[in-house]
């Protein structure tokens, strides 16, 4: 699962044809990622608590646990940036697009989230009295990196609602408050801690779950997660069929209006399409009165498919599950767990993701990287078209024989 997300963010990077994403598309593979999805976050809200509760012998064996749910999401946000990737969650978009507002939701209540301690040179390093508090501040920093992607994934979620079904667009305006929870993102930025005694603001940065020290004067500037919770709220409120389920009482009122303020010219200059937000903000501020029904559309609530059924296959089994692990985490032998720690490091070995990682080869003509290859041979690569043509004279025998 790691190699075929560092290889898709590769691909997505650097422009090359997305394997990765084609195969998942067409072998029709998301579901499975959001199974697993749900199936991590239930036992990390259900089974890993009691495991915590006990004297751990192998708490290295928990984290890939939990690092496993920040590279099923990190896949699946990658992938529906691609519209044609939505039409195939199915079922399965409910349960994503629930799974990204859960996380959210806390994102955006909690206040404690796991801050490293900084150390010279900007580096962190978490430092814990005990096992199960080592393992409670890295699932939490895991969790806060997985909420910045949740808030992603949601913005494509919402571009593609169209594709994704009526149920969908009820349960993001009806179910659960989307709007507000994006205006409360924007409003709160939990992304970013400001010590204004220190003169110091820190971020936190997804890619390698820190905070990280950015300079005073960019303050003003939107970040990329801030970006997509701006993008987000947009795409709801310009959505007539969204607006007609979704009725603007005073309080939301209210709480957009909030938002005007951070609309600035310094804003609009980095995402112009919100001049259109700004448009419709100024017309909610004049206009008097509720917007939208009067009453919820909301006659038949869709269930969530695979939530259910897992969280059903828990209640069953739960104290199966929970035995299963304590053998696994808590009462196993040394030799045992000696011999996970070797898979574990083997399946982590940087030497096993260099076939994901692209090939770099070099010009025929003057030996620099290259990029391009010939067009008729498609063996031969050059850096410059440039360089092709005076390579010509040598390789268009060896061209016209392929």
């Amino acid at each position: 699962m790691k190699q075929l997300a560092i290889q898709s963010i590769i691909q997505a990077l650097s422009n090359r044809e997305e394997t990765v994403k084609e195969a998942l598309i067409t072998h029709e593979k998301l579901p499975i990622l959001v199974h697993e999805l749900i199936l991590i976050e239930l036992w990390r809200e259900q089974i890993l608590p009691e495991i915590l509760k006990a004297k751990l012998m192998a708490g290295f064996c928990i984290y890939p646990i939990l690092y496993h749910e920040s590279t099923c999401i990190n896949l699946l946000e990658t992938v529906l940036f691609h519209s044609e990737a939505a039409e195939t969650l199915g079922d399965a978009g409910l349960d994503l697009t629930d799974y990204c507002l859960r996380t959210l939701n806390y994102f955006t209540s909690a206040t404690d989230f796991a801050e490293e301690d900084e150390e010279e040179g900007g580096e962190g390093d978490i430092k814990a009295d005990t096992v199960d508090v080592d393992m409670k501040k890295q699932s939490e920093s895991l969790l806060l990196g997985i909420s910045m992607k949740c808030l992603t994934t949601v913005r494509y979620i919402i571009d593609n609602v169209e594709k994704l079904g009526n149920g969908l667009i009820s349960r993001l305006v009806v179910s659960s408050d989307t709007p507000m929870l994006l205006a409360e993102l924007i409003i709160r930025k939990p992304w970013r801690r400001e010590y204004w005694k220190e003169g110091t603001i820190v971020e936190f940065d997804p890619t390698d779950n820190r905070w990280k020290d950015i300079d005073p004067s960019m303050r003003l500037l939107i970040g990329p997660t801030e970006v997509q919770a701006w993008l987000g709220l947009y795409l709801l409120l310009k959505n007539n069929r969204i607006l007609s389920s979704y009725e603007i009482f005073d309080s939301r009122k209210n709480n957009l209006l909030k938002l005007r303020p951070y609309l600035n010219d310094l804003t609009l200059d980095q995402v112009p399409i919100l001049t259109e937000l700004q448009l419709f903000l100024n017309q909610l501020a004049i206009s008097s009165g509720p917007f939208g029904p009067s009453r919820s559309p909301l006659l038949l609530e869709m269930v969530p498919p695979i939530r259910d059924a897992l969280e059903n296959e828990f209640e069953k089994n739960r104290k199966k599950i929970l035995d299963a692990c304590m053998r696994e985490f808590v009462t196993g032998s040394k030799d045992v767990m000696i011999e996970k720690a070797k898979r574990l490091a083997a399946s982590y070995d940087f030497d096993n993701f260099e076939a994901a990682l692209p090939t770099i080869r070099q010009c025929a003509s003057c030996g620099n990287d290259a990029t391009k290859k010939c067009g008729k041979c498609r063996e031969v690569w050059y850096c410059t078209r440039h360089c092709q043509v005076q390579h010509w004279d040598q390789h268009k025998k060896q061209c016209g024989n392929n």
